[in-house]
């Protein structure tokens, strides 16, 4: 396993999260971006941007990096898994219970997905720079539940078939809590923090990204800690996020002032995200989820 400070892959470069569904097209619907769309997307971020993280192995994770192969982009790629619910939750206040028969069915096309992105990052060696196992399925706010346990098998066998270093996307709150197996048996520590959720006003913001980090790197001191999300909405319903926080002014900043401590740090952000995607949440047009994007839908950039 790669770690330490030897693992000189994640020095600072400019990184983003990248989906490129527009309005219209979702993955709830299997309708996906096309090739040309997402070469017109990865045109406007290649001016900016060296490295791409992408969160499944779905039509458009195929289309990306097919796209960056044929016209020779200079991108490198986080490759993501999204995994299926394979756990129930214990007492969980709102969420469904799964039956035995679907947390095994689920469990089967999970291995077939671990499966397919060892084979896709093989496939495109020269392009995919390391692998996340999953995304947030520890977080109570997402029913996906896979246990440590399970996320740790999943990383070995990545880490067997292919050369790529092996990491997992998490809220950093979970990183300091617990999950400390798992974080031994990775390459790299991928966390996220989003100070808008929390109601931190924009005044605070930075500090506490910075305070969050340097608390996961205190506990970790001998792996590579990422930043894999962070990012500041410009538009809330006000339902968790203030419709006054939620603006490009206070995203400019945000951004500006993580952007310029990761330089100055040598630390790997990807910002979250490159392009607005009306199709996340509910029906209000102003849901914050919709509206991370440093471009909006029409591609136009926000500042």
């Amino acid at each position: 396993m790669i770690g330490g400070d030897d693992m000189k892959a994640f020095q600072y470069r400019k990184a983003i999260c990248y989906s490129g569904y527009r309005e219209n097209q979702s993955p709830r619907k299997d309708i996906y971006p096309s090739k040309e769309e997402i070469y017109e997307d990865l045109k406007i971020l290649e001016t900016n941007y060296t490295d791409l993280r992408l969160f499944d192995c779905s039509e458009h994770a195929y289309k990306v990096l097919d796209v960056i192969c044929t016209y020779k982009m200079d991108f490198k790629v986080m490759l993501g898994l999204s995994l299926d619910a394979e756990a129930n939750f214990v007492d969980h206040p709102f969420f469904p219970v799964f039956s035995e028969d679907v947390l095994e069915s689920n469990k089967q096309n999970n291995q077939l997905k671990i499966q397919e992105i060892i084979d896709l990052a093989n496939r495109y060696d020269d392009i995919v720079s390391s692998i996340s196992i999953g995304n947030e399925v520890q977080s109570p706010w997402v029913n996906n539940l896979v246990t440590e346990e399970r996320l740790i098998e999943a990383a070995q066998a990545i880490q067997k078939n292919t050369h790529k270093p092996v990491t997992f996307c998490e809220e950093y709150q979970l990183w300091i809590k617990r999950l400390d197996s798992l974080a031994k048996q990775l390459d790299f520590i991928s966390m996220h923090t989003y100070p808008a959720w929390r109601n931190v006003p924009i005044e605070e913001a930075f500090e506490e990204t910075k305070q969050n980090y340097l608390d996961l790197k205190k506990k970790y001191p001998n792996k590579d800690v990422i930043i894999t999300e962070t990012g500041w909405p410009t538009k809330s319903h006000g339902a968790k996020i203030k419709v006054e926080d939620a603006t490009i002014e206070n995203q400019k900043a945000y951004v500006q002032a993580i952007d310029q401590w990761a330089k100055e740090n040598d630390i790997m952000v990807y910002l979250f995200e490159a392009f607005d995607e009306p199709w996340k949440g509910g029906d209000h047009p102003d849901e914050p989820e919709k509206h991370w994007g440093l471009y909006d839908i029409h591609r136009k950039k926000k500042w």
